[in-house]
């Protein structure tokens, strides 16, 4: 059976459904195998973008719960699910069977076609490192490339690190050494954290790393 792409949003979460379309639009930004533009007849990868960045923003000015921000926040979310959807066949198509290249685009493949199915997850990225960027309210973030990490996502908290609860997505990556926060609060502490992504799911994280911004 030829591979295919995974396409069940509608069963995600609304952080893991952030989470798993940034990484897509990661994971498609610069890819060798789906050189832009793609065929008019689909959404392109600016459209993608900006779908996914104002389901972003409006994802956490709904967290506010204010009832017409959840409904914005809903309201995006369709629209984004509606064109990774209908890209899915497109590189499906341009694929043509090749798992390696269909894992490259984020999406995850389906269970019973995928191979290694039962296999451990991602191990933890290593030597992590959270140093202080150039700019105020800036944090530079790197881990050691994972192999068969596709992109790499980054977790932070001002709360208690040992509370899952209290973490909260703040960016996908499809490149392991250049990782940037912006806009944080001078003269807090944050606590970072990531995980590697790939074909058999989410990684492990790693140890959260404590940092002042300044």
């Amino acid at each position: 059976m030829q591979a295919k792409l995974l396409i069940a949003f509608d069963q995600l979460s609304e952080s893991v459904f952030m989470a798993k379309a940034g990484t897509i639009v990661a994971a498609l930004t610069f890819n060798i195998y789906y050189t832009a533009p793609w065929l008019p007849q689909i959404p392109s990868l600016a459209d993608l973008t900006a779908a996914n960045l104002a389901y972003e923003a409006a994802y956490h000015g709904a967290l506010s719960k204010d009832i017409n921000k959840v409904t914005l926040r809903n309201s995006l979310r369709i629209a984004l699910t509606d064109i990774l959807k209908q890209l899915a066949p497109y590189f499906e198509l341009l694929a043509q069977g090749d798992v390696m290249k269909l894992e490259t685009t984020g999406y995850g493949l389906r269970h019973n076609t995928t191979r290694n199915i039962g296999v451990d997850p991602l191990p933890a990225p290593e030597n992590c490192q959270v140093t202080r960027g150039m700019l105020t309210g800036t944090l530079d973030i790197s881990v050691t490339r994972l192999k068969g990490a596709a992109s790499y996502e980054l977790e932070l908290t001002t709360l208690d690190p040992l509370i899952e609860d209290n973490w909260e997505h703040v960016l996908s990556s499809n490149t392991a050494t250049h990782m940037q926060l912006t806009q944080l609060t001078p003269k807090q502490t944050y606590w970072i954290r990531v995980r590697g992504i790939g074909t058999n799911g989410y990684g492990v994280w790693t140890h959260p790393i404590s940092i002042i911004v300044v």
